[in-house]
Parts: C-alpha cells; sequence; structure tokens
C-alpha cells in the first residue's frame, strides 16, 4: 500500500463516515416525523372528544324540552282527543328521531379523529342545537294550545309532516356516516401502510448504517494495521541506509542529498543495479504495497 493508496482510502472512509451521517439526520427527521403525526393525532383526538361532551349536552336539552312537553301535554283537556292523537304521533316520531341521532352518534365514535370529523361534529353540534330551537317552538306552540284549541290540530298536522321530514333527512345523514366511515377506513387502512412502509426503510436505514459502521471499524484496523507496518519498515530502511528518512520531502531534495553523499566503494555488482534493501531481514518485500 503506497502513499496514494492511502490517501484512496482516508478519501473513501470520509466518503462512508459522510454517507453514515446522512443517513443518521435522514433517521432523526423520520422519527420527528413520527412523533409529530402521533402529537397531531392526540390533539384531534381531544378535540373530538369535546365535541362529543358538546353533542351530549345538546341531546340532555332535548330531553329535558321533551320533558316540559309531555308535562304541558298533561294540562291539555281529556276531550280534546284528536290533540292527543297527534301529540302521541309526535312524541313517536320524536322517538324515531332519537333513535336516529343514537345512530349517527354512534356512527360519528366509529369515525377517527381528523380535522374533517371535527368539522362533521360541529355541523351535528348546530343541527342538534337546531331542534332544541325546535322544540322550544313546540313548547311555546303548546302553550298556545292551552287557549287556542282550534289551532291546534292544523299545527300538529304541521308538525308530523315537519318530523317526517326530519326522519328522511337524518335517515340520509345516517347513509352519509357510513359513506364516510368506509371512506375514513379506507383512508386509516392507507396511512397504516404508509406507516408500515417507513418502518420498513427506517429498519433498513439502521441495517445499512450498522453495515457501514462496520467497515468503517474493518477499514481502521486495516488502516492502522498498514501504518504499523510501514513505521516497521520505514525503520528497517533507516537502520540499513544508517540514517534517518523524512517521508515529507520532496523527491527532487532526497536526489540532490544523494548526489552529495560520499561516493560509495566500487563493488562487483553493475552500475545500474538497485541493491536489495531488504537483504538483511529475507530480501526484499514486494507485496506489501500492493
Amino acid at each position: 500500500m503506497n502513499f496514494e493508496n492511502m490517501n484512496l482510502l482516508s478519501q473513501k472512509v470520509e466518503s462512508v463516515l459522510g454517507t453514515v451521517r446522512t443517513l443518521r439526520e435522514e433517521n432523526a427527521k423520520l422519527k420527528q416525523l413520527l412523533e409529530t403525526a402521533k402529537a397531531q393525532a392526540e390533539n384531534q383526538k381531544n378535540q373530538l372528544d369535546a365535541a362529543s361532551a358538546k353533542i351530549a349536552d345538546c341531546e340532555a336539552a332535548l330531553n329535558a324540552r321533551a320533558n316540559q312537553v309531555a308535562a304541558q301535554d298533561e294540562t291539555i283537556n281529556e276531550k280534546d282527543r284528536i290533540i292527543d292523537n297527534l301529540n302521541a304521533q309526535i312524541n313517536e316520531k320524536n322517538n324515531i328521531i332519537d333513535s336516529l341521532n343514537g345512530q349517527v352518534a354512534e356512527k360519528n365514535n366509529a369515525i377517527n379523529s381528523k380535522d374533517e370529523q371535527i368539522n362533521e361534529k360541529n355541523g351535528i353540534i348546530d343541527a342538534l342545537n337546531g331542534q332544541v330551537a325546535e322544540k322550544n317552538g313546540i313548547i311555546d306552540s303548546l302553550n298556545g294550545q292551552v287557549n287556542e284549541k282550534n289551532g291546534i290540530i292544523d299545527s300538529l298536522n304541521g308538525q308530523v309532516s315537519e318530523k317526517n321530514n326530519i326522519i328522511d333527512s337524518l335517515n340520509g345523514q345516517v347513509n352519509e356516516k357510513n359513506n364516510i366511515i368506509d371512506s375514513l377506513n379506507g383512508q386509516v387502512n392507507e396511512k397504516n401502510n404508509i406507516i408500515d412502509c417507513l418502518n420498513g426503510q427506517v429498519a433498513e436505514k439502521n441495517d445499512i448504517i450498522d453495515n457501514l459502521n462496520a467497515q468503517v471499524q474493518s477499514q481502521s484496523t486495516e488502516i492502522a494495521e498498514a501504518q504499523s507496518k510501514f513505521q516497521q519498515l520505514l525503520t528497517t530502511i533507516e537502520n540499513e541506509l544508517g540514517t534517518e528518512i523524512n517521508i515529507n520531502e520532496p523527491a527532487t531534495e532526497q536526489a540532490n542529498e544523494a548526489a552529495e553523499a560520499p561516493a560509495e566503494q566500487p563493488s562487483n555488482k553493475p552500475q545500474d543495479e538497485t541493491p536489495d534493501l531488504f537483504a538483511s531481514n529475507g530480501g526484499s518485500q514486494p507485496g506489501f504495497f500492493g
């Protein structure tokens, strides 16, 4: 191994270390993205829980209004049979509405917390607030029924029709919620696939990093061994020449020093033959720098 090869090896090690640093930075970024996604999901869950609590409050208000309607119905004279019959129909429709509202709430609970879901929950709250206002209107209407019996039949018939429209509307909402659930379930499955893919990439990056760390460790060991062998050879050469060699000197200065050195004693070897500097150690070692 000559100096040029050692320099190339050093550059290769530096490139490997740069790659390791880049992979570690990418791994850190991926972990940060996962932590951010978890925090956002938790925040959205908290918002959805708050919206669900508001819906429960609205439903409680509806139930309280329904109780008030029932109490006022008891004050109506038994002679108003038709009114009682229509009120019974309204109560039946209200039970259907409550059942459908229960289905809507059940479907909403099945939807995972997303920003779109929060908007949908706010829409449900607005709809329930509208129903509370509608119940208040019914209470006012029933208070008027005590003094205006003749207008009650037409008013309650209109309410029955309105309840039927509400039932058709809530049935549509149930179907819409089912479609939303199917869509969001598909999105959740897609996100789970993306997360599984990213986890696989993270594991793959970790394996690459471990492999590169092992290569760097191995190459560091080889470099250390090569430097040790080179120092041993340099010491051997210096002992053979009887002088210290500065490996940092330019080749031209070494040539000038060789020219100024005392002439060697003539020998029987041809002048163009290079002496074996490793003769005392069993001959030259041609394979070390290869």
